[in-house]
């Protein structure tokens, strides 16, 4: 688990993989490959991008996450290379 304090405490940094439905977060990096990260961009998932985990499916991946009034099905792996700021 990829945890770190925000400058000031004013939250925590980890995967986007480790927000649980219902829970939001903001951007911060992409860790992902340029093809992958371009294509999140297309739909407006960058740095400073408000996200929302809603549901997760039945066998736990993928994952549904909701950000600028689309919604969006990551896989772990991919969750896992972008970190969010979240308030725990």
């Amino acid at each position: 688990m990829l945890q770190r304090m925000i400058a000031g405490g004013l939250g925590m940094e980890r995967t986007l993989e480790e927000l649980r439905p219902g829970e939001r977060g903001t951007v911060t990096r992409l860790l992902l490959a340029t093809a992958q990260t371009s294509s999140l961009a297309r739909l407006g998932l960058g740095p400073g991008t408000e996200i929302l985990c809603l549901r997760r499916t039945p066998l736990g991946d993928p994952t549904v996450y909701r950000f600028r009034g689309t919604d969006v099905a990551l896989r772990r792996r991919e969750a896992g290379r972008i970190l969010v700021n979240s308030e725990e």
